[in-house]
């Protein structure tokens, strides 16, 4: 292993001969070097402490501009010498280390001073290289893990208005086909073009207001125009004081997976409307066998009286059907554009489809509904929610029957303070157990065998979740100790929140 050096530009020859003697104790290889030597970087390269008299020690500063002075990956501390006596013989008073130096060496002194003055000096000097190339290694190791990971990597100013970028790792540029140079100093809503309708962009403005943490889901567009979906996840970053003065985004193109989770949406969407069909068919099959007895009957009926009698009710059982029918048309349909109803409508348009079926497995329906303001919702998607608990409620008390317990009334959300609306349902079936608690909202997962997509509640979670609503679970199986169940001894309570405004607010504040 080669030894370190130990440079030596002193002009006194007594002091140049004590150092290079101290090197030696030093286990350091003393050299000396001349004004125009320590000009010649290879003379350097080795070198770990520069003892220089004070004019040149400045000098030597001033060109390199930093007494660390490092040359490929060497470290160098300068070591100023001064004298430590005057021209009449008076000893001078010790001075303390000042900029550019790293140590100052008043001489002649004694050996033994002098060794002791340079340990210190070269054990603060080594201890200060070790933490400054770990620091350095760490920070090359961070720079290697922002440029080689996958997802794309962006830091934001918080500090400056309207946040600009200060940097994105490669997979950035690759993802959004912008280079670093045309995205710094830029807000990354140009990502979003001119498609400022969406609900993630108020949640992303509300976390960088509150220096929060904050994952959405948004539509952005690559350079070429081709638009893709970016799971987004921004972090504040804080100084030792605590303030945020950056944020980092995690992006992750999800385009593949929002596309396979809109196809399962559209697959519920079916498989539900082939419920109510086998519902409805059900509810009209009777009205329908009714007027057709009916009709029968008016036809062999003489008397006037009679036969109006007979009309009448099959009028009655012909306006049943095409409320059902009419019912039917509107559950499903789509919703372009949210706009303010009832709840207690909505939960009627679902109830009026399971009506007569409950009856028939003996189901009792409690139904409850304090005065309440209307919700600005897109109604179809609303209805599918009511419509999955109300079934889900049944399918529960299938075996046995029960009673079902539907209720509406005013709520205030107690993390957001939003006034809104909870619509209950509860029912008195077996309860549900805390696995299936835990996976009730994971896709594919059903209780119900082959009779069950595992759609329904995954489903109706991220609708909730577009109206800025909750949808919480309550149950209880027959056995269990606790109070977690309000309708008997078993039995589940589903307590769906939806703000009055929420869809609403946050559309008009994305326009903004």
């Amino acid at each position: 292993m080669k030894r370190r050096q130990l440079a030596i530009s002193i002009a006194d020859p007594i002091s140049r001969r004590l150092v290079e003697g101290i090197a030696a104790q030093l286990e350091m290889e003393p050299i000396a070097l001349d004004t125009a030597e320590l000009q010649q970087p290879r003379r350097l390269d080795a070198v770990e402490i520069l003892l220089a008299d004070e004019c040149i020690a400045r000098k030597f500063a001033e060109a390199t501009g930093d007494f660390e002075y490092r040359r490929d990956g060497l470290h160098m501390a300068l070591v100023a010498v001064t004298a430590s006596m005057s021209a009449e013989g008076t000893v001078l008073p010790k001075r303390e280390v000042e900029q550019p130096f790293a140590g100052i060496l008043p001489l002649p002194q004694t050996p033994s001073a002098v060794l002791a003055q340079l340990s210190v000096i070269l054990y603060a000097h080594r201890a200060y290289v070790q933490r400054y190339e770990s620091a350095l290694e760490e920070l090359s190791l961070n720079r290697r893990i922002f440029q080689s990971v996958t997802s794309g990597i962006s830091v934001a100013d918080a500090m400056a208005d309207e946040f600009p970028l200060v940097y994105v790792n490669p997979a950035f540029e690759v993802m959004t086909g912008y280079s670093l140079e045309e995205i710094v100093g830029k807000n990354c809503r140009f990502l979003q073009q001119w498609d400022r309708d969406q609900q993630g962009l108020t949640a992303i403005r509300d976390a960088l207001r509150e220096r929060r943490e904050v994952t959405v889901v948004i539509r952005n567009y690559r350079k070429d125009g081709a638009a893709f979906w970016n799971e987004l996840s921004l972090s504040p970053i804080r100084d030792r004081n605590g303030m945020v003065t950056h944020f980092v985004g995690i992006q992750n193109d999800v385009t593949a997976r929002i596309a396979f989770e809109d196809a399962l949406r559209e697959s519920e969407k079916l498989a539900a409307v082939g419920r109510l069909a086998a519902s409805i068919a059900h509810e009209i099959n009777n009205p329908l066998a009714s007027v057709t007895n009916l009709l029968y009957l008016a036809r062999r009926e003489k008397g006037d009286t009679a036969r109006d009698d007979f009309l009448r009710i099959a009028e009655q059982e012909l306006s049943r059907v095409s409320q059902l029918t009419a019912q039917s048309l509107r559950f499903y349909k789509q919703s372009t554009r949210p706009h303010a109803i009832q709840p207690g409508d909505l939960i009627t348009a679902v109830l009026d489809v399971y009506t007569a079926k409950m009856s028939k497995q003996r189901m009792v329906l409690e139904r409850r509904d304090a005065p309440c303001q209307p919700v600005v919702c897109l109604e179809s998607e609303v209805r599918q929610v009511i419509s999955n608990l109300v079934r889900n409620a049944m399918d529960a008390m299938w075996s046995s029957g029960g009673r079902l317990i539907v209720r509406s009334r005013e709520a205030t959300e107690w993390r957001s303070g939003r006034r809104g609306v909870v619509i209950t349902v509860a029912d008195t079936g077996s309860g549900m157990s805390r696995e299936t608690r835990d996976r009730l909202y994971t896709a594919f997962y059903t209780t119900k065998g082959i009779g069950g997509t595992g759609l329904g509640l995954w489903v109706s979670s991220g609708i909730v979740q577009r109206h800025y609503g909750r949808l919480l679970v309550k149950s209880r199986q027959r056995g269990q100790a606790d109070n977690s169940s309000s309708c008997g001894s078993a039995g589940t309570v589903f307590l769906l929140y939806l703000p009055y405004e929420g869809i609403g607010e946050a559309r008009v504040s994305a326009a903004d």
